[in-house]
């Protein structure tokens, strides 16, 4: 019998990168690497057909401030659908920490941060004119992304 040699070369770590063609993929994206990332972090979905406008999820962070977050998933162009209904409430509450968090499909996909005083703007001017908070391709930045919408 032969001796088999072992020629196994040691496995490279690869960034894994989920293919999200959705709203409500892309927040299970954002809960994912928020639960790995910062498990401090509480994330709930809010679902709200009583009063229109208001954004799609809260985190609480370890401190116990709220954070709210209107998720948006652009297919192509620079346009982001926000409602009328969003964009009042967004603007009402722009003193505290509300923010509009985009990811545009692509290759590769890019995110967007948007402080929710920038609605108006964004729904008129779109991705292109509006200077974001923060702005990263996939693999996206996420313990930058949660830093910066935590630390107001």
């Amino acid at each position: 019998m032969s001796q088999l040699q072992s020629t196994s070369r040691p496995k490279k770590t690869k960034t894994v990168v989920i293919a999200v063609k959705s709203e409500s993929g892309f927040y299970r994206q954002v809960k994912s690497a928020a639960q790995k990332i910062t498990p401090k972090l509480l994330l709930t979905r809010i679902e709200n057909s009583v009063s229109g406008g208001i954004p799609d999820f809260l985190i609480c962070d370890g401190e116990g401030k709220f954070h709210f977050v209107e998720l948006k998933f652009v297919k192509s162009g620079n346009v982001v659908n926000l409602l009328p209904s969003q964009v009042s409430w967004l603007t009402r509450h722009k003193a505290g920490s509300v923010w509009v968090l985009v990811k545009k499909h692509g290759d590769p996909a890019e995110c967007f941060l948007y402080r929710g005083g920038d609605a108006v703007a964004l729904r008129m001017d779109g991705l292109s004119e509006v200077e974001p908070v923060h702005h990263c391709l996939e693999p996206f930045d996420w313990p930058k992304i949660f830093n910066l919408i935590t630390s107001e």
